[in-house]
């Protein structure tokens, strides 16, 4: 049994400006086997008609004839692609003149027609032709243009946008804004839940972004996790600031990703052209500086930018290089914050804490170089010296009787991925001659986590080395009783920000409570932080804390202080003058 039907009627949308005579080539029906096409046909008169049609509906491609009232069609060409309409323009003359066919051929018409020489089959297939070619390109351009996670613009559309925004700006007198976001603490998101699990975010992030902005807006993805917006016809800073308390606000609630509630925040740096700055490279490095100090201050908040920040960076170039000559020439010591039982009255340990003096006698605060060491790669080289004078020091002390007194060094991420790290441990403790039991590391529980396999498996090698290892800032970061199941951890430090809280407030206080407990019993020793007043170490030798350190105890002090200080907090030992 043979059953036919007739054929899909393909419908295109035209526009013709200036070129309605020939609309009866487009009526006359193909012979044949060609497809069924149906031209919506629309029309206008005049370049400035027709400017109208294309803002006000989409067509699928437009006639137009070169001779307009006024002006050319090419100046149509030029207008409707200046103000970012794609379509395919076929060109239309009255006359075969080969300047008009040469500036067709160089305006971005996909064809052009004498009119009088133009068939029907002819017509229609350039129509084709024109429509397929400019599919083509939007999808190349789409791929040169737009992030393909996200589907946001890319830096490079981003930085071309804002040319164009900018230069707009200047015609209209109004203000724009640029928005840099960098997305709090997504590093530790994709190293713990996978790279899928981060793509998810991003474009869960960016769907929330084209939300909080306008559709006048331009919206980008940087790289990584990192965007930018540029917020056009703003009056002053508080159009900007609205933006942002928007984004902020829209983040707060958790994604639901694959099953899990995820968190996201973001910090944003704005700066405003062109009362901040006139020059585009300028514009964008300081919205990157105050981005920055967005993140500095904690992250999940904005910062405007504002002079002071272009000191502050030249501060911080100053330091890098002045920190390699420190390097250099040694000019860095270890100052030791005693560590206390939980009664306060005898030292059981003491932390390496790291300073710098420069050589007019100014000393920089850690808080200020160590972020600056990580950031240019001296890290490695100053932790490795740290802990060499922390061995030799703690080896003295030793010398000097105050036998087991331990030392505790910090490690940074860098150092720890270093894959020679237990290779560099072993060395000097051999150099400065110390028992490995006397030494502890701290790491926090982002590096453990960066790679668990790796980690796990340095760690084990470092305690068949006899080494202990403490988890610092417990309690911040993952919390994950995996890895304190599987792997060697000696000693858990309880953050400082819940030690503050424990007299007060609730949460604080049922979480130590809770880490005491869990480290009794892991058999694994629980230190408490910044212990600053009577009321926190009342409550924390209630709980049986193991270990307690903090300014009400002592403050971090140079060698011959605490070796002083251990001999009169701990007088019932033998010690050898």
């Amino acid at each position: 049994m043979r059953t036919s039907s007739k054929p899909e009627r393909e419908e295109i949308s035209l526009l013709l400006v200036g070129c309605h005579d020939i609309v009866h080539l487009l009526a006359a029906q193909p012979s044949g086997k060609s497809r069924n096409i149906r031209y919506n046909v629309h029309s206008a008169a005049s370049h400035e008609e027709a400017m109208r049609e294309i803002e006000n509906q989409p067509f699928d491609a437009c006639l137009v004839n070169f001779d307009l009232a006024g002006k050319s069609g090419l100046d149509l060409v030029r207008d409707a692609a200046e103000a970012k309409h794609s379509l395919p323009f076929i060109l239309m003359t009255d006359r075969d003149d080969r300047q008009v066919d040469e500036e067709a051929m160089t305006s971005g018409v996909v064809d052009y027609f004498v009119k009088d020489q133009v068939t029907a089959p002819l017509l229609r297939r350039a129509i084709r032709y024109g429509i397929e070619r400019k599919r083509t390109e939007n999808r190349l351009t789409a791929l040169a243009d737009y992030d393909e996670l996200t589907g946001l613009a890319n830096r490079t559309h981003f930085h071309g946008m804002l040319r164009h925004e900018m230069a707009v700006a200047n015609r209209t007198g109004r203000q724009l804004a640029i928005l840099f976001l960098d997305l709090d603490h997504f590093k530790q998101i994709n190293d713990s839940m996978g790279h899928m699990m981060g793509d998810h975010l991003l474009r869960k992030v960016a769907s929330t972004l084209r939300d909080c902005c306008r559709e006048t807006d331009t919206i980008a993805r940087l790289g990584g996790d990192e965007f930018a917006i540029v917020a056009t016809h703003i009056e002053d800073g508080g159009g900007a600031e609205v933006v942002a308390q928007k984004i902020l606000g829209a983040l707060a609630e958790p994604f639901m990703i694959v099953g899990h509630n995820v968190q996201a925040s973001t910090s944003i740096g704005i700066a405003l052209y062109p009362s901040d700055e006139d020059n585009i490279e300028r514009l964008l490095a300081n919205a990157d500086m105050a981005m920055y100090r967005s993140k500095a201050g904690g992250g999940n908040t904005y910062q405007f930018f504002d002079a002071s920040l272009i000191d502050e960076v030249k501060r911080k170039r100053t330091i890098s290089r002045e920190l390699r000559h420190a390097l250099d020439q040694d000019n860095f010591s270890a100052h030791y914050q005693p560590l206390f039982d939980v009664s306060g009255k005898e030292v059981i340990g003491a932390e390496a804490l790291a300073r710098w003096r420069q050589d007019d006698g100014t000393d920089i605060s850690p808080a200020e170089f160590i972020p600056i060491a990580e950031s240019s790669g001296l890290i490695n080289q100053l932790g490795e010296r740290m802990l060499l004078t922390a061995c030799m020091d703690c080896k003295a002390w030793q010398d000097q009787g105050l036998a087991d007194v331990g030392v505790a060094v910090n490690v940074s991420a860098s150092q720890f991925r270093r894959s020679d790290i237990v290779a560099v441990v072993t060395r000097i403790l051999k150099e400065s001659r110390l028992d490995p039991a006397l030494l502890e590391l701290e790491l926090t529980e982002s590096i453990v986590m960066q790679d668990f396999e790796e980690a796990a498996h340095a760690l084990q090698r470092l305690r068949k080395e006899g080494v202990r290892i403490a988890i610092d800032d417990f309690g911040t970061g993952y919390s994950s009783l995996t890895y304190l199941k599987h792997l060697p951890v000696d000693r858990l430090k309880i953050d400082q920000s819940f030690i503050a809280g424990v007299e007060k407030q609730t949460g604080d206080r049922a979480i130590t409570r809770a880490v005491i407990r869990l480290g009794s019993g892991l058999g694994i020793d629980v230190t408490a932080e910044g212990v600053e007043n009577k009321g926190q170490l009342d409550f924390l030798s209630s709980k049986k804390c193991s270990s307690v350190q903090g300014f009400y105890l002592a403050r971090p002090m140079p060698l011959k202080d605490f070796v002083e200080t251990v001999r009169i907090k701990n007088s019932t030992l033998s010690v050898a003058v």
